[in-house]
C-alpha cells in the first residue's frame, strides 16, 4: 500500500514537470510546440525569446500575413519553419514581414497566390523597424502571381543590413516587378553586408516591357554610394524577363561564382562604380538574346570570367561597353571609364561593342578600359570587336584572338590557332591549358528537398491523346476541348461544326481537319452577342490546321475569328495557324485574330492562310498602344498569306516608345499578297512601330493602301531590318525611317491591276 502512493507521488510530480517544461520553448503551449493559425504564430512570436523555434503545421495556408518583430542572437536565434520542409504552402494573398534581429525562416513553400503589399517577403515592418542578421533560406516561391502580368509587384525587398538569402528557389515570376531586390531607398540601407547565396534564379520568361529584372542592388539616387552586397554561387536559369538579369545600381558590390545559363540578357553595371565581377559563367548556348556584362559608370574591375556562346547583342552583347550622356544626371547614363576587364573568356561570343547606345543625346564615348590577358575565340566569325564610337583611350595588353580574319593586326592582340571543344559532361568549352570547372552546379543550388512546377504552356509531345470528333451535335466539340489535357490532338472530320458559344482554350491543343479535300467550317446559327470562335483564356495554346472560320450568321458578326481573352493573361501563350481561311467578319472592326492589352504570345504564326471580307483588322497586335515599349508577341511569321478586301490593316503590332530593355517584336513577313485592302485615306496595309528585327520579303499589294501606305514601318534606330523584294500595283508607299527598303522594289500604274492578281498570286477575285 505504501508502495503503490509512493509510485502515485511520483507519477504526479513527473506530470507536473512535463506539464512545466511545454509552456516551452517553441513559443506556443501546447503537446507539439506547432502553431496552426496566424492568430497562434502572433501569440508565439510575442512570446519568443533567443533560441525558441516556431513551427508551422503542414498545410495550405490561405490569406496568411506574418509579421515578425523580435530579436534573437548570433548564438540563439529565433527559428520560423515548416513542420517538414515542403509541406507548408503559403497561398492566396499572402505576405511576410520581418522587422528584428537574428531570425530564421526556412522550409516554407510560397506557391498559387498573390500580395497586395510592394513585395511578398519585406526585411522590414510597416513601422520602419529594418532587419538586421536575419536569414532567409530553403524557401521556395514557384509561380506566384497576380492575375494581370503589368500588376507590379516583388518578391522579396531586402532592407536593413547583414542578412543572408541563401538556397532558395525563385521560378516563374511572370508579373511585373523585380523578383529580388536589395533596397538602398535611405542611407540606413548603405554600406550593408547582405550575402545572397547559393539560390537557384528560375524561369522567368521575357515580360515584353522593362520592370522585369531577376535581381536588383540599388537604385539611381545613392547609386553612388556603397552597398557591399556579396552575390555568389547562385544559378540563374532561363532569366528572360528584360535586358537586365542582375542589375547593379549601386557601388562597392562583388559578383562571384555564378552561372547564367541560358538566360536572355545581362549583368548590367547601371549605376555604381568599384564594382567586382570575378569568376561568373555565362552560357549561352546559342540561344538568341544571350549576353555577359555591359558596363557603364567607373572603376569596375571584371576578371577571370567565362563566357560561351552568346548571341545577343547591342544591350544583349556579350560585352557591351556603353556610350553616355554628356554632364548626365544620375539617372541616365555615365559613360564607362576606368575599367579593368583582365583574363576573361570569350568564346564564341557573336558581338563584343564600344561604344553601345551611341545616339542623339548618349554622346559621350567611353574612356580608359583596359584590357589585359583577355582571350577572343571565334574562329568563323570575321569580326573580333566593334568600335561604334571612339576608343582611342583603350588599352590593350597581351590578349589572344582566334577568328577567321587572317589579317586582324592591332595593338595588344596576339593571333593564335588555339581551339577549343565542348566537354560532352558539362558543356564547357575547353583545351588542353584551359580546363575550368562550373563554379555551382544546378543541383547545388535552391532546396535539395522541391521540385520546380512546370511552365504553363509545356506540351506533352510524346504520347498525345487523340481524340476524334465527327460533330458539333450536342457540343460535342466543345465537351472534347473541355475535357482535353495539355498536348492533346482532336481530329474533326469534314463539314460544318455550329456553335452556340466560343471554343474556350485553357490547356495547349492541336486541332486538325483530317479531310483537305472539303471543308471544315466553323461559325455561329446566332450570334447576337457576336462573340468570338475561339477564344485563348490563361495557360491555353493552339496549332489549328484546315479549318475555314466564317464570321456570319443567321443573326450577327462574330467578333473574331480566334482572339485572347479579353481579360489580362499572365501566362504566355502559343498560337499556329496553317492552312486555315477567315471569312465574312465584315461588320465594324471585326477581325480574324484580335490579341487584347496585357496579353503576350511567345510565338504566333500563320501559314498558307487566306483572309477575306474583313471590316476591321485582319491580324491585330495593336493591344498595347501606349508609349510604355510594351507588345503584344515576340516572335511573329507570316508566311505565304493572301488578304483580300480588308477594310482595316491586314496587319498591325506595335511596340510603342523607346525603352530599350527588350528583344521584340520579331517579325517574319514573307511570300504574301495583299488586294483591295485599306484604302482609307492615311491609312496602311502593314501597320509596324518599334518592331526590333523584321524581314519582309516578297509582297505583292494590288489597289491595297491607296489613300496612304503600303508599308509603314516607324523603327528604333537601332533596329535590324530588311524591305524587298515588293512590288506596288495601284498601291501606297512604303514609309519607314531612314533606309530601310532594298533595290528591288517595284512601282507599277496600270488600267488592268487585277490582271496581276492571277499572274502573280493564283487566287480567285473575290466579289
Amino acid at each position: 500500500m505504501k508502495k503503490s502512493r509512493l509510485y502515485g507521488y511520483l507519477m504526479a510530480i513527473i506530470l507536473i514537470l512535463n506539464s512545466c517544461s511545454q509552456t516551452n520553448n517553441k513559443g506556443q503551449k501546447n503537446d507539439s510546440g506547432i502553431v496552426n493559425t496566424v492568430e497562434e504564430f502572433n501569440k508565439a512570436i510575442t512570446q519568443a525569446k533567443p533560441g525558441d523555434e516556431i513551427i508551422l503545421s503542414n498545410g495550405i495556408w490561405t490569406d496568411a500575413h506574418f509579421v515578425i518583430a523580435t530579436e534573437g542572437t548570433i548564438k540563439k536565434p529565433i527559428t520560423i519553419k515548416a513542420q517538414e520542409k515542403g509541406k507548408v504552402i503559403l497561398s492566396g494573398n499572402t505576405s511576410l514581414k520581418i522587422g528584428g534581429k537574428h531570425i530564421i525562416i526556412k522550409g516554407l513553400v510560397f506557391a498559387d497566390g498573390y500580395t497586395e503589399e510592394d513585395a511578398l517577403i519585406i526585411f522590414k515592418t510597416d513601422d520602419g523597424k529594418l532587419a538586421e542578421n536575419c536569414r532567409l533560406t530553403e524557401i521556395a516561391i514557384d509561380h506566384f502571381n497576380p492575375t494581370n502580368r503589368f500588376d507590379k509587384s516583388e518578391w522579396i525587398h531586402l532592407h536593413g543590413k547583414n542578412n543572408r538569402v541563401d538556397h532558395n528557389y525563385f521560378g516563374g515570376k511572370l508579373n511585373a516587378g523585380v523578383t529580388l531586390v536589395v533596397k538602398l531607398n535611405n542611407k540606413n540601407s548603405l554600406e550593408n553586408y547582405h550575402r545572397i547565396d547559393h539560390n537557384h534564379f528560375g524561369y522567368r520568361p521575357n515580360l515584353g516591357s522593362n520592370g522585369g529584372e531577376t535581381l536588383r542592388v540599388g537604385v539611381s539616387t545613392y547609386s553612388l554610394s556603397p552597398s557591399r552586397t556579396l552575390i555568389e554561387n547562385n544559378y540563374f536559369e532561363q532569366c528572360d524577363g528584360e535586358v537586365e538579369i542582375v542589375s547593379l545600381k549601386s557601388s562597392d558590390n562583388i559578383v562571384r561564382n555564378n552561372v547564367f545559363y541560358e538566360s536572355a540578357g545581362v549583368l548590367a553595371l547601371r549605376h555604381g562604380n568599384r564594382n567586382l565581377i570575378e569568376n561568373n559563367f555565362f552560357i549561352g548556348n546559342n540561344k538568341p538574346g544571350t549576353g555577359g556584362v555591359r558596363v557603364i559608370n567607373e572603376g569596375h574591375t571584371i576578371k577571370n570570367n567565362h563566357f560561351q556562346e552568346l548571341k545577343g547583342k547591342r544591350f544583349f552583347g556579350a560585352l557591351p561597353v556603353m556610350n553616355g550622356v554628356p554632364n548626365s544626371l544620375i539617372n541616365r547614363y555615365h559613360r564607362a571609364e576606368n575599367t579593368d576587364i583582365i583574363g576573361n573568356k570569350f568564346l564564341k561570343c557573336d558581338h563584343i561593342q564600344f561604344g553601345v547606345g551611341a545616339d542623339n543625346e548618349r554622346t559621350d564615348p567611353p574612356q580608359h578600359i583596359r584590357f589585359t590577358n583577355n582571350t577572343f575565340y571565334h574562329p568563323t566569325r570575321k569580326q573580333v570587336f566593334e568600335a561604334i564610337s571612339d576608343y582611342s583611350t583603350f588599352s590593350f595588353t597581351e590578349n589572344t584572338v582566334v577568328s577567321s580574319d587572317i589579317s586582324f593586326s592591332h595593338k595588344g592582340f596576339k593571333k593564335s590557332e588555339i581551339t577549343f571543344s565542348k566537354d560532352p559532361k558539362d558543356g564547357l568549352l575547353k583545351n588542353e591549358s584551359y580546363q575550368p570547372e562550373l563554379p555551382i552546379t544546378k543541383h547545388e543550388v535552391g532546396p535539395n528537398w522541391y521540385t520546380p512546377k512546370s511552365k504553363y504552356y509545356e506540351i506533352n509531345t510524346e504520347d498525345p491523346n487523340i481524340i476524334k470528333v465527327t460533330t458539333n451535335n450536342n457540343g460535342a466539340l466543345h465537351n472534347a476541348i473541355k475535357q482535353a489535357k495539355s498536348g492533346d490532338i482532336i481530329e474533326l472530320t469534314s463539314g460544318t461544326y455550329v456553335f452556340s458559344e466560343p471554343l474556350v482554350l485553357n490547356t495547349s491543343i492541336t486541332i486538325n481537319a483530317t479531310d483537305p479535300e472539303k471543308p471544315t467550317i466553323f461559325k455561329y446559327e446566332k450570334n447576337e452577342s457576336q462573340l468570338p470562335l475561339v477564344v485563348i483564356e490563361n495557360g491555353g495554346s493552339l496549332r489549328i490546321k484546315g479549318v475555314i472560320f466564317d464570321g456570319a450568321s443567321d443573326n450577327g458578326i462574330a467578333f473574331a475569328g480566334i482572339s485572347t481573352s479579353n481579360k489580362p493573361m499572365i501566362a504566355h501563350y502559343k498560337l499556329k495557324v496553317e492552312s486555315c481561311e477567315f471569312k465574312n467578319f465584315d461588320a465594324s472592326r471585326k477581325t480574324a485574330f484580335r490579341a487584347f492589352k496585357n496579353t503576350y504570345a511567345d510565338t504566333l504564326s500563320f501559314k498558307n492562310c487566306k483572309f477575306q471580307k474583313i471590316s476591321g483588322n485582319a491580324i491585330s497586335l495593336d493591344g498595347e498602344n501606349d508609349a510604355r515599349g510594351r507588345y503584344n508577341a515576340e516572335y511573329v511569321n507570316i508566311d505565304n498569306c493572301h488578304f483580300q478586301k480588308v477594310m482595316g490593316n491586314a496587319i498591325s503590332l506595335l511596340r510603342m516608345g523607346n525603352d530599350e530593355s527588350t528583344t521584340g517584336p520579331f517579325l517574319e513577313l514573307t511570300n504574301s499578297t495583299f488586294i483591295d485592302v485599306n484604302n482609307k485615306d492615311l491609312g496602311s496595309v502593314v501597320l509596324l512601330w518599334g518592331v526590333q528585327k523584321l524581314n519582309i520579303d516578297n509582297l505583292l499589294f494590288i489597289n491595297s493602301g491607296k489613300g496612304g501606305r503600303a508599308i509603314k514601318y516607324e523603327d528604333p534606330g537601332w533596329a535590324i531590318s530588311k524591305i524587298d523584294n515588293i512590288s506596288l500595283i495601284n498601291s501606297g508607299r512604303i514609309e519607314t525611317f531612314g533606309e530601310r527598303t532594298g533595290s528591288n522594289i517595284q512601282i507599277v500604274k496600270t488600267e488592268s491591276p487585277m490582271a496581276y492578281s492571277a499572274k502573280y498570286t493564283g487566287y480567285t477575285t473575290v466579289e
